[in-house]
């Protein structure tokens, strides 16, 4: 039988104006022309319904719909086709069909020797003709439900009675990629390209006629094509599109397929509604990431290079006050207005832009330009452990340099949480007070490195969070509560600051130009030691100084082991009783189970809350028995000279837990998302990727912590003692660091590439701004606050609702 076609069934055309700087162009559907194709022996007879289609490509099968490319018609207009291609499907409804109403149809059948022809196959029984009626409409979108790459989107969209509620979410990955020529290629997610058709009132055929269905699909969302040309100064760490009047230009929206006639290319007038939201939807985000062999690298474009990339908007209305943010790596970012042109629903703009110049060195202040409605407890914050200790001029530096970049430097990058560790003074105050890491004094005190974040945030839309740490060689005892003394002697003392407390409904707009102290000040060897309230800011208990937090980990042990406990109710007990040889292995070692991460937090005014904290600083690479100290013994050889002889080693068995560190951090990274991202978090998450490794060439970071214990000895010459009591204040900084910021920042940039984002709140780094996963991460974590729905203070006080209600553990970026 012969069947009907429309020549460009499935087949679109975009007609372009001149393409210059910031110039506008429309998109409107071709027209269709009428053509004859054969039946083949696949194509259901009888009742079954057959639509047509023209797959219109060239080349090799693909995946994916996607755009073609541009060509000027014979009436000198330009146009783009948009390709379908052979797992593109579709979801068709009709509310007369006698049996299934909606059935999900896919492209089959292509034929590229004529013309890429092809046919609509249902997926399992299709449609039905209703033999009680002369007339029956149908209504088609793409993309279907069910072949959704994104499954967090998926999850919020559906196609119900001829009504779509669809979902466009803030960010959008493009897979960006160079071809063989060397040009950059930008493919996006076309599951946000929402088509639909209608074909009202068709007229049934006689049952013996052989007749089909033709569909005629427009686009329902708005597209901006934004091509930047090079060259660029700094890397392209990420673009955001920004409705500058408020509107909602992300977030979910709904049409009604069936309130109108056939779709046609004059007639696609179909009219999308968006939902209220308290979530922050007027931008759109795209990461400037790319795959280098394995690496996550910023986009660089040279001179003559450009990309394009395809953003898809809500088309409830025009727009006109829109700007695109181009986020340099690690550096500052420029806004550039869009003046002039208007986005209209439905249609595709394309506007050229010359890649902002932006200095390597400047200043990233992304907290300036974020509505002032959203919770801080939305946000991703990069800070840095041991912040000053770049200052650091001793031997060692692997060992006692947690940073190697500047304040300035970090400032710079984007860094907004800064840890400043000392002891208690010796005064009233902590002004005056040396920093300190791993104990070894830095050359600047807490005063002068307050007053240099001070100078950052005052008068300024940024703010700083400042975590004034606990630690001492001198011990613990009174001096903790002196130092919390110390602390709020140095607030009352320097009214002239800014403060701000943090808490569950602090907004961006209430933090700007202020500082926000988070202490850590008692461990948990400081038992029911009771605390002065905060002067300002919060105080979190039991957060201290302890290397490895054996309890907290999930060991059924104490967190440290003492002198008068040192049974198999510590870890330490495992490690060293009776290790005298390197390839002894303890009985009945401990095993992880549950960690508690949990701390409480006290308030400035009494408050109370908590916080999720994980943090243990010394981990192990290898498992093996490290080498303590040399036993000996002597005998006389000719009296009173004794002669020392060999006898063994002491040594400490540490077990393999650089897995465990890692598990650690990304099981948190997941919590965060998971209590955050559909919610106002119940917890702040304060994930600490500081540390150090275990190593042969630094002493102290093989000893265990034993509080108060030492053990005595034959050493060669003479007895001595080895004490336990400095165990873990050093370690491989520089190793561990290398390794743990190479690996999560490959992770989370390779992270559940099909699902929603949501916040990290504070992320702790050493050596930030450093080759590999060090420089990079400040970049990625600052990038993480344009990548889904921020919830709004609006949405904690019940004014309008969140549309933030997706599954847990997403990416963070593309």
């Amino acid at each position: 039988m012969a069947i009907k076609k429309k020549g460009d069934i499935m087949k679109f055309k975009s007609y372009l104006m001149n393409l210059s700087l910031l110039s506008a162009v429309v998109l409107v559907m071709s027209g269709c022309t009428d053509d004859e194709f054969k039946q083949n022996n696949n194509i259901p007879k009888g009742n079954g319904i057959v639509f047509g289609a023209n797959a219109s490509y060239n080349g090799g099968l693909q995946t994916r719909t996607e755009y073609g490319d541009y060509v000027t018609g014979a009436d000198g207009k330009k146009s783009q086709e948009i390709k379908w291609l052979s797992t593109d499907k579709v979801d068709i409804y009709s509310p007369s069909s006698p049996s299934l109403k909606k059935v999900e149809y896919g492209i089959t059948n292509v034929d590229e020797n004529q013309e890429n022809q092809a046919y609509l196959l249902a997926l399992g029984d299709g449609l039905q003709w209703d033999r009680t009626s002369s007339t029956q409409s149908f209504y088609a979108i793409y993309p279907s439900k069910e072949s959704m790459s994104n499954e967090a989107v998926k999850n919020v969209v559906s196609f119900e009675n001829g009504v779509l509620k669809g979902y466009i979410p803030v960010n959008q990955q493009h897979t960006i990629t160079k071809n063989d020529k060397g040009a950059w290629i930008a493919k996006p997610n076309m599951d946000y390209l929402y088509m639909a058709a209608v074909q009202k009132d068709y007229t049934i055929p006689a049952a013996d006629a052989n007749d089909g269905v033709s569909l005629h699909f427009v686009p329902l969302t708005t597209t901006l094509e934004l091509t930047i040309e090079g060259p660029t100064e700094a890397p392209i760490a990420s673009i955001n599109v920004f409705a500058n009047n408020g509107e909602n230009i992300a977030g979910y929206f709904t049409c009604d397929l069936t309130k109108v006639g056939t779709t046609s290319g004059t007639n696609n007038d179909l009219n999308c509604d968006y939902g209220q939201s308290a979530t922050v939807r007027d931008m759109i985000s795209i990461s400037g990431y790319y795959d280098d062999n394995g690496t996550q690298k910023p986009l660089e474009l040279a001179a003559g290079e450009s990309i394009t990339f395809n953003v898809f908007l809500l088309p409830h209305t025009d727009l006109t006050n829109i700007s695109v943010r181009v986020a340099g790596f690690n550096t500052a970012s420029k806004t550039m207005s869009l003046a002039g042109v208007t986005l209209y629903p439905h249609q595709k703009t394309c506007v050229k832009l010359k890649a902002p110049q932006i200095a390597k060195d400047g200043v990233n202040n992304w907290i300036t330009g974020m509505d002032k409605k959203v919770l801080i407890s939305q946000l991703s914050i990069p800070g840095t452990a041991n912040s000053f200790s770049a200052n650091y001029s001793g031997t060692d530096a692997e060992y006692y340099k947690a940073q190697t970049a500047s304040f300035e430097q970090q400032w710079n990058a984007g860094i907004r949480c800064f840890e400043l560790r000392c002891p208690n003074s010796d005064g009233n105050s902590l002004d005056g007070v040396q920093l300190q890491c791993n104990r070894e004094n830095l050359g600047i005190t807490f005063g002068q490195a307050v007053d240099m974040i001070w100078d950052k945030v005052k008068n300024s839309g940024e703010f700083a969070m400042i975590m004034p740490a606990f630690e001492s060689n001198a011990g613990r005892d009174w001096r903790v509560t002196d130092f919390a003394n110390d602390l709020n002697q140095f607030f009352t003392d320097h009214s002239d600051y800014k403060y701000v407390t943090y808490g569950r409904e602090l907004t961006v707009g209430d933090a700007k130009g202020s500082l926000m102290f988070i202490a850590r000040i008692t461990s948990e060897e400081d038992g029911g030691l009771t605390l002065p309230a905060p002067g300002q800011g919060v105080f979190i208990d039991q957060w201290g100084s302890l290397k490895d937090n054996w309890a907290r980990r999930g060991y059924p042990v104490d967190n440290w082991a003492k002198k008068d406990y040192l049974g198999t109710n510590t870890m330490e007990y495992y490690m060293i009783n009776e290790n005298n040889d390197a390839n002894f292995v303890p009985n009945g070692m401990p095993i992880k189970g549950a960690v508690d991460y949990i701390h409480n937090t006290t308030r400035k005014g009494g408050s109370t809350g908590t916080a999720y904290i994980q943090d243990w600083a010394r981990v192990v690479k290898e498992t093996k028995n490290y080498s303590l100290y040399d036993v000996y013994r002597r005998e006389y050889t000719v009296i009173p000279i004794w002669t020392y002889y060999y006898d063994h080693t002491k040594y400490a068995y540490w077990q393999e837990s650089l897995t465990e560190k890692q598990n650690d951090i990304w099981n948190t990274f997941e919590l965060a998302i998971e209590d955050n991202n559909n919610q106002q978090g119940s917890t702040f998450y304060i994930n600490c990727l500081d540390g150090y490794y275990v190593d042969d060439n630094v002493p102290l970071s093989k000893k265990p912590y034993i509080e108060s214990y030492s053990e005595s000895y034959m050493a060669d010459g003479g007895e001595d003692s080895y004490s336990y009591g400095n165990g873990g204040v050093a370690g491989n900084i520089d190793a561990f660091a290398r390794d743990i910021n190479n690996w999560f920042y490959n992770k989370i940039l390779k992270y559940g590439t099909s699902n929603i984002y949501g916040p990290m709140n504070i992320v702790i780094l050493d050596r930030v701004y450093e080759d590999g996963g060090g420089s990079y991460l400040p970049s990625v974590i600052i990038n993480n606050n344009y990548r889904f729905p921020l919830i709004t203070i609006d949405d904690v006080q019940g004014q309008t609702n969140s549309d933030a209600s997706y599954t847990s553990g997403g990416n963070v970026i593309e």
